[in-house]
């Protein structure tokens, strides 16, 4: 009983309330929505805009009148830049006091973001949308995002081969789209276009090439190879015309050098040298050499050249020899000297002995020196026949025999008185 009667009571509320209403249910309306403002930030800045820097569009005019329909029925428009951040903040009341809910039609986010970037070019018409949960309400947002200035273009080569000694040129172009100066730096390797290399720059090498314009700036990176280029020895020191005498030894010392350091050099002489650079002249050996020395490394050479002149040694005449002699008393001694000079420097002959000149006629006492004295003896004497040609003397003996003649007796008259 006591239940059914707690029943009642809140019925009999119930329909209290219901006549102090009207007598009618309240409809849901739905939310207002206006952009209250919108956030633009670009690099370093941002740039926020209040609900009066953001355009709101009439319903019969026109921000571009290459506009097309589409975009004349936008609530508002908002101007951004390739590569700004676009945070759109919406503002919406609820006539009933309920909570409400935002969306936002691509590209923006379900935060009411749109990080635009490089080609995003064009215009957007986003629906956002402000719900209850009962009812919602939407309006077309048009967002211009115009061309951002673009950073310098560089074209180069990606790498660069050449061979040691031969000049590098980047040969590199520069672009702006917007025809802004352009500021060009080389680092690296290499701090200016053109580099010309030696023979120690083998190797691959970075080179940085860097353009800015007043508000971007750019790298490039190139890579150099340098080929390594072998090289022929080096004589640190020219061979000079020589002169020695026969009989002297002449040794040759090359100073040589392999530019590319650890290369073995290889070193030969033309004759009469020896493997070692070394001839040992003689008698005979007078006369004019064209000398070469040839230094070989990595299969490339170097060749020095030179004359080496050789004089002639003075040595003594040297004598035919003169055979020795038997004459008979009353005959002529004659000696006939033949003698030769290498240098044919003139000779001059010296007699000594027996006789002091080269021809003789001997007596008929010739043949009978002391001690012989009988028919039929015989003599024998020494020469000594010198040449000389002012420097040296060669000496040469010769022996003459001389024979008794028997002679036919001889009439001794007796004299007048």
């Amino acid at each position: 009983m006591k239940r059914l009667l707690s029943i009642m009571s809140v019925f009999s509320i119930l329909i209290l309330l219901f006549v102090m209403t009207g007598c009618e249910p309240k409809v849901n309306v739905p939310p207002n929505v206006t952009l209250e403002g919108a956030i633009i930030s670009s690099g370093n800045t941002t740039v926020a805009l209040n609900e009066t820097e953001i355009k709101p569009n009439e319903n019969n005019t026109s921000s571009n009148v290459s506009e097309t329909s589409e975009y004349e029925n936008a609530a508002y428009t908002i101007t951004a830049t390739e590569g700004d951040l676009v945070v759109l903040k919406l503002k919406a009341v609820d006539p009933d006091g309920l909570p409400l809910t935002y969306y936002y039609s691509a590209p923006f986010n379900d935060k009411g973001l749109w990080q635009t970037t490089d080609g995003d070019v064009g215009k957007y018409l986003v629906k956002v949308t402000a719900a209850d949960q009962f009812i919602n309400t939407s309006a077309d947002v048009l967002v211009v995002v115009n061309p951002s200035n673009k950073a310098p273009v560089i074209d180069c080569p990606e790498d660069i081969n050449v061979r040691e000694g031969e000049t590098v040129d980047l040969d590199c172009k520069f672009f702006d789209k917007e025809n802004d100066p352009i500021v060009v730096e080389y680092s690296g390797w290499m701090t200016s276009p053109t580099y010309t290399t030696g023979f120690e720059s083998a190797g691959t090498h970075k080179v940085f090439v860097r353009a800015s314009d007043p508000t971007h700036n750019v790298t490039k990176t190139i890579l150099v190879n340098v080929e390594n280029v072998a090289r022929a020895p080096i004589f640190l020191q020219h061979f000079k015309d020589m002169t020695v005498t026969e009989s002297d030894i002449v040794t040759l010392n090359p100073n040589v050098t392999e530019p590319d350091q650890g290369e073995i050099v290889i070193v030969k002489y033309s004759e009469p040298f020896d493997s070692n650079g070394v001839w040992k002249t003689k008698i005979d050996d007078a006369g004019v050499y064209p000398i070469s020395v040839v230094a070989t490394s990595q299969g490339l050479s170097t060749k020095e050249t030179f004359t080496l002149t050789v004089k002639m040694l003075t040595t003594p005449p040297v004598m035919a020899l003169i055979p020795n002699m038997t004459v008979s008393e009353g005959d002529t001694v004659t000696i006939k000297p033949e003698a030769k000079d290498r240098q044919n420097n003139p000779i001059t002959f010296e007699y000594s002995g027996w006789i002091s000149d080269s021809s003789y006629t001997t007596t008929y006492d010739d043949a009978y020196p002391k001690g012989c004295d009988k028919p039929g003896c015989t003599a024998t004497y020494k020469i000594t026949v010198k040449a000389s040609n002012g420097l040296y003397d060669v000496s040469q003996d010769v022996y003459v025999t001389v024979k008794d003649k028997n002679r036919p007796p001889v009439f001794v008259w007796p004299t007048s008185p």
